[in-house]
């Protein structure tokens, strides 16, 4: 595994033993970042489900003030800080050993700055959990500073089952993984997807992404 850009570009760090978690794949990452593209910028990033952190460390090396890390398996924890310590930015970053859902019902901004989140939950989460991810987002939506932007990615389809208010938000797919994206809005702007007059709205290409285009 490695880091695709910004100022740890190329470093490679280490990747998770056996088949227990799945980081994401290099290519679903950089497609991720070219869509979030300036707005980790300077901006605290949480990396949910964060299995080796690979999603969180990428936004640190683009320009991420400060990244929050939430896994509950202790042996990615444990990664999770060994990859820190290698890229050195552990001054940057919090690990919390934690489960996720928990962790959204207690989490509290500490201010009003705009934040991103992360997520990438094991699939097999939307299958058994897909209730508790709703309501997870939900958490999410409700607490967020506006500005802020989620960013969920699945192997199944992202649909109402998972996703609160679906239209709100922009689903992209590449080959057998879709991501959704939302940005929170001020109250009384319209819902959903970024208006071009916000100052921290984030860009989206005029053209969805497809692996298989």
């Amino acid at each position: 595994m490695r880091i695709i850009a910004g100022e740890r570009r190329g470093h490679k760090i280490e990747g998770p033993k056996g088949s227990t978690t799945r980081p994401t794949s290099d290519f679903v990452r950089e497609s991720l970042f070219n869509i979030l593209r300036e707005a980790v910028a300077d901006r605290v990033v949480v990396d949910l489900f964060a299995g080796t952190g690979a999603i969180g460390m990428e936004a640190l090396s683009r320009g991420a003030s400060r990244a929050i890390f939430v896994e509950q398996n202790r042996e990615n924890v444990r990664l999770i800080h060994q990859n820190l310590a290698k890229l050195r930015y552990e001054p940057h970053a919090r690990v919390q050993l934690c489960d996720a859902y928990r962790w959204a019902r207690s989490f509290t901004p500490v201010d009003d700055e705009p934040m991103v989140v992360l997520l990438d939950p094991p699939y097999r989460e939307y299958e058994i959990h897909s209730r508790k991810l709703k309501t997870l987002l939900d958490d999410l939506l409700g607490k967020l500073p506006a500005g802020s932007v989620i960013a969920i990615e699945s192997g199944l389809t992202l649909d109402e089952r998972v996703l609160p208010d679906f239209d709100a938000w922009d689903v992209r797919r590449y080959g057998g993984t879709q991501v959704g994206f939302r940005t929170l809005v001020p109250s009384g702007e319209v819902r959903g997807l970024p208006v071009e007059s916000s100052a921290d709205a984030l860009p989206f290409p005029d053209e969805p992404l497809d692996a298989d285009a």
